[in-house]
This record gives structure tokens, sequence and C-alpha cells, in this order.
């Protein structure tokens, strides 16, 4: 099982196929095995790179560390130990603000980012238009109270069904293997970040990918996003909530890598009724990394697939309407 050790922290990652390198980091409480489709889909043409963020999945069970520019550091460093000299990031949920935050720091080494259901943060600023502090409040509390049940809740808030989802017993399973401290020092980290300052400062080609129904980061956050980044785009899944890649991984799978290969969508791709897009920039072509065998990747607990739109049900917020309009 390969791994990378750095401050002590050992973290474990799995990589996959051959030719330009691309580095997915999972949310919060989540581990890499919610990226099995993607690596599925994006391995015959791609490095594909997975790893478990300190205190999560395999990973280390690190004392400290949990801020998000800590952990941007943590896969910085594990970039350079697989000497991969340019690399696209793509970035759910919290993945998400420290795919924003290692953009950074590794600069011109990035070829392009993907913003899955993320924000650019300032969640317990008074001032931002999406501060909600009742919300805040009442998730620290239950966090603190009652965490097995809090995750079963977020779990469901993950699909756009709820619980009613087939997924949502795999995820709650899944994310309870967090441990407490983890998960309690990490959603702090989360609404103390704040990268908004920073987001005229990315200056790859970025495409944000969000679900329509996405309750915990509402859609508004991926058009923050998109209107901060220069450049960026915003494709939104229409039938998904939180997780997108699990609920329309054929739809995501296509939306980025499109996207990663350059490919602007065509008239029939652009109305396909799951995603609504804009055409994406063009990346700067990324070279392919050093000839590296492949680390097979984990099965034993590998997301289920989705077994189609599901009925809404509790968590889930009324579907949109039909139809297609470009962002």
């Amino acid at each position: 099982m390969p791994s990378a050790s750095h401050d002590g922290v050992s973290l474990r990652y799995d990589r996959a196929g051959s030719g330009p390198a691309v580095l997915l980091i999972h949310g919060w409480t989540c581990n890499r095995t919610f990226w099995q489709h993607q690596v599925t889909a994006l391995r015959d043409r791609f490095t594909v790179i997975t790893v478990d963020l300190r205190g999560h999945g395999e990973s280390s069970r690190a004392k400290k560390g949990y801020t998000i520019p800590a952990m941007a550091v943590d896969l910085e460093m594990l970039v350079r130990t697989l000497n991969v000299p340019h690399v696209a990031l793509v970035g759910w949920s919290m993945g998400g603000m420290i795919a924003q935050e290692l953009a950074r720091r590794l600069g011109d080494r990035v070829s392009a980012l993907a913003l899955v259901c993320t924000t650019p943060g300032g969640l317990a600023d008074p001032k931002d238009p999406n501060f909600d502090q009742a919300r805040l409040d009442g998730m620290r509390a239950a966090v603190q109270s009652d965490l097995k049940g809090f995750l079963r809740g977020l779990a469901a808030q993950f699909f756009k069904a709820g619980a009613d989802s087939p997924l949502h017993a795999w995820a709650f399973h899944e994310i309870q293997k967090t441990p407490a401290t983890v998960v309690e020092t990490c959603f702090d980290s989360i609404l103390a970040a704040d990268l908004r300052p920073h987001l005229g400062d990315i200056k790859v080609p970025t495409i944000v990918l969000h679900g329509r129904h996405d309750a915990l980061i509402p859609l508004a956050h991926g058009e923050q996003l998109k209107k901060g980044i220069p450049g960026a785009t915003l494709t939104v899944l229409e039938n998904s909530a939180h997780a997108p890649f699990l609920e329309e991984p054929d739809a995501f799978n296509t939306a980025l890598a499109d996207f990663l290969l350059h490919k602007k969508p065509t008239t029939a791709e652009s109305a396909t009724p799951a995603a609504k897009t804009s055409p994406a920039p063009t990346p700067s072509p990324a070279p392919k990394p050093s000839p590296a065998k492949a680390a097979p990747a984990s099965k034993s607990s590998a997301a289920p697939r989705s077994g189609g739109p599901a009925k809404a049900g509790r968590g889930a917020k009324p579907a949109a309407g039909k139809g297609t309009r470009k962002k």
C-alpha cells in the first residue's frame, strides 16, 4: 500500500493509469474511495492520484495540522514526492478549499483546477451573503452532542433523495471511520478559512461543478467562485445534491474529462439535461509524468454505482424546472 510521509504523518494514496496527472481531493469526513467512479473513468487517459487527507481514511491520525493551509502543505509535499511535473487538481467540498490553497502553493505546476460543490470560505463572516449563524451553531452542537446522528444526517445531505438514496448507507458507513476529534477540528477549520481575497490570484483554467440541489454548500457558493476566479466556468448537475460525482457519475465524468482534455462541448453535449455548462477555457498542456506502475485501487469499500435518478425524499429540495441555460 503506497504512502508518503510528511511532518510525521503518513498519507495513504493510490496511483492508477498513465498520462497527465490528476489529483482528486475528497471532502470533510470522507476518504479516497469516494472517487472510485472517477478513477475508473479517467485512468485510461490520465495518471489518477487519490489520497486520504491526514486523519481520514487510512492516513495517520495526527494530533494537529488540520487547518486548510496545513492540509494543502501535506498535498504539496505529496506532489513533490511523486515527482509530478504538472498536475490538475480536483477538489470536492472541504477538498475544494484545500485545492484552492494548493493551487496557490504549486503555482505553474498546476495545469487546471476543478472545484466541486465547494466554497471560497468566509462562512463565519457576518458580512458574507451566504452567512447563516443559526445553521453553523446547530451543526457544531450536533457534532459535539450526537456525532453518529450528525453523520447520518450529513450523509443524507450528500444526495438529492436524502436518506432514501441507495448510496446513503454506504456513505454513512464510510464517514463513520473518521475520528470524532478530526471531524470537529476540521469543521472549525472550514469555518475559519477565508480564500475570498485570493480568488483573483488563481490564474489556471478553472471549472466549477455544482449540484443543483446541494443544501450543504448551496449553488450560490459555486456562483461566487465562478465570479471571483478569472475565466472560470460553472457547470450545474441538475439531478444532484452535494455529491454529483456519485449521483450522476456519467455526466460528471464527461464534463470533467472534456475540461481536462481541453474539449469544448458540442451543441448536442450542451443540451444534455443532466448538466448545464458553458465552454471551458483551454488549459495549457500538461506534460506526461514519468511512467509509474499503477497501484491497485482499493476494492473493499468502493462506492456503489448509483441506480439512476431517485425520487426526492428526506433532506431534498424541490427539483428545479426542466430546460437548460448556459451560465
